[in-house]
């Protein structure tokens, strides 16, 4: 088994006892940077500390356990079977959203209006131009909350790119910076800058553009509520890794139809498992059985 150091993030405002004994902490609790969330302890470690090449860590938060149900012990199960050459294990729960757009800035966009310029502008800035109507994101390459644990070399292609975002966003005579810098809605709210949510999405990114790393995805569906919304998401999820495999435009095509469909369609399920159809509801209490499964 690869040696593994999975930390957990402990905010000023989360007591200690509510994290996993058995991940290891990464002490945020002066809550130096705010502004930067989850991104300003992460990069304070990875700047800092010497990592081992073969190992692999993580930076958890501290509701992990309640988005995937799983514990620490589950966690290191899972990194205990993934195979040598992989670089990135992603442990992304219920990504319905996410499914039902062609890729995570298009699901931004949706959340975070402005956020796929944002993130095209970055791309360029940097030099990595990329065509954000052509990637496609799905349950292979998905990253959710930062809940993946991956080895230091993918670390560093992360760090990289988030550390260009990083100068760009200080300086504040850059007109790429204010805008990453732009409170965008969040939760009802407006007081999260759209840099956070730009950096969420970086490492699927990496990902999606093929750059060379390996990731094994735990079971990305899983989920403890709304199983109704699973089944359309899995068929548009099976149609973008299809169009990715295969290049058919047909995929494509069916999964604008099916996505735009699936309020409709999860309506109709929905209505299905309360009336307790047999078409419906043992293929749901299927579905809800992965999210007890320890992986």
């Amino acid at each position: 088994m690869p040696r593994a150091y999975v930390h957990q993030i402990l905010n000023h405002y989360t007591p200690p006892q509510a994290l996993d004994a058995g991940f290891l902490v990464l002490d945020n609790r002066s809550n130096e940077r705010p502004d930067w969330y989850e991104y300003w302890p992460i990069r304070r470690y990875l700047l800092s500390e010497a990592l081992d090449e073969s190992a692999f860590y993580g930076f958890l938060s501290p509701k992990f356990r309640m988005k995937t149900n799983l514990d620490a012990e589950a966690v290191y199960r899972i990194l205990e079977r993934a195979e040598g050459a992989v670089d990135v294990v992603l442990f992304s729960p219920s990504i319905h959203n996410t499914a039902h757009h062609w890729n995570v800035f298009d699901h931004g966009e949706a959340e975070h209006p402005g956020l796929k310029a944002v993130a095209a502008e970055l791309f360029a800035r940097i030099g990595r131009p990329t065509d954000l109507d052509e990637l496609v994101s799905d349950s292979r390459n998905t990253v959710n909350s930062n809940f993946f644990v991956a080895k230091p070399r993918f670390w560093r292609a992360w760090l990289e790119v988030n550390e260009a975002m990083y100068a760009i966003a200080e300086d504040p005579a850059d007109r790429l910076g204010e805008r990453l810098r732009e409170p965008v809605p969040y939760r009802g709210r407006r007081d999260v800058q759209m840099k956070i949510f730009v950096m969420e999405r970086i490492a699927t990114w990496i990902l999606g553009r093929g750059d060379g790393f390996i990731a094994q995805a735990r079971d990305a569906f899983a989920s403890g509520a709304r199983i109704y919304k699973m089944p359309v998401a899995v068929v548009c999820d099976a149609l973008k890794i299809a169009y990715a495999s295969e290049g058919r435009d047909q995929y494509r095509q069916v999964f604008r139809m099916t996505s735009g469909l699936r309020k409709m369609l999860n309506l109709q399920i929905r209505l299905g498992d309360r009336l307790g159809l047999a078409r419906v509801r043992p293929f749901l209490r299927e579905l809800a059985g992965h999210w007890t499964d320890g992986g």
